[in-house]
């Protein structure tokens, strides 16, 4: 049975238990599939995506924003500096970007590179503002790197790449979009 927790923004109900994402398969990663990437700030059942980037399967970005937290703070400098504080005040807010961004994974089959973190990330911002998302589903290229490599160890999607002697991400979401890509093409032959 999923844990179900109350948050107090806007009293909604968010199962912090999502179901198992399974692993991407080579013939799943076609024109109905798109990579995604978020970058949040807060935990649980209060996080909040602050930034998204959707790919495509020949490795174009198709969609890409910062998005304002509400209610979340700002996340703190670090001596990575992501994120530009001032962007992120003044960029969009969830809403202002939702129907723009479901329109483009409406039927689509979303790939990320840890896909239980995004998609989590994605039902609980969906779900605070009462939107529902309308995916065809998830999978997990993590898992396909970890079947290759051979581990049941988590490997980082830096690590992955220079595994395979690619350029990783960068916790921002359209670099990471773009190493999930290069890494998907080093793993599936005929996406290359």
């Amino acid at each position: 049975m999923a844990r179900v927790t109350l948050f107090d923004a806007d009293q909604m109900f968010y199962s912090t238990r999502q179901s198992y994402t399974p692993t991407l398969e080579p013939h799943e990663f076609d024109r109905h599939a798109l990579i995604v990437d978020t970058e949040t700030v807060g935990s649980g059942p209060l996080i909040e995506i602050i930034e998204i980037a959707l790919g495509d399967t020949q490795g174009r970005i198709v969609f890409n924003t910062l998005v304002r937290p509400v209610y979340n703070s700002l996340p703190p400098l670090s001596k990575h500096r992501r994120f530009d504080r001032a962007e992120l005040a003044a960029a969009p807010e969830w809403t202002d970007i939702w129907a723009e961004l479901s329109a483009l994974i409406d039927g689509k089959l979303l790939v990320a590179y840890n896909a239980a973190f995004d998609r989590r990330a994605l039902a609980a911002t969906c779900s605070r503002y009462r939107l529902t998302s309308q995916e065809r589903g998830w999978r997990c290229a993590l898992q396909l790197v970890k079947r290759s490599v051979g581990t049941k160890k988590n490997v980082t999607l830096t690590a992955a790449c220079a595994h395979h002697g690619l350029e990783g991400g960068t916790h921002r979401a359209v670099a990471d979009v773009q190493a999930t890509y290069r890494l998907l093409r080093a793993l599936i032959p005929q996406a290359a």
